[in-house]
């Protein structure tokens, strides 16, 4: 297992950290794990729900309506 040093994190994005934490029962340390595993790990595939929420708002509901 291999350690790393994060220094110079701000004290707001300190309180983050802790928070989300503390919302999903973990330390610090574990959420920056569970972070890092989420966004840095190759290769990475979205789920459908992240698709469709990375889709732009364009157009209009007209656009999408069935021709007959």
């Amino acid at each position: 297992m291999h350690m790393m040093l994060i220094e110079g994190i701000d004290e707001q994005l300190m309180r983050s950290i802790e928070s989300r934490a503390a919302q999903g029962g973990r330390t610090p340390e574990e959420e920056v794990l569970q972070i890092l595993d989420r966004v840095a790990r190759v290769p990475r595939f979205r789920t459908l729900g992240e698709a469709l929420r990375a889709m732009p708002n364009v157009g209009l509901d007209s656009d999408f309506e069935r021709i007959n």
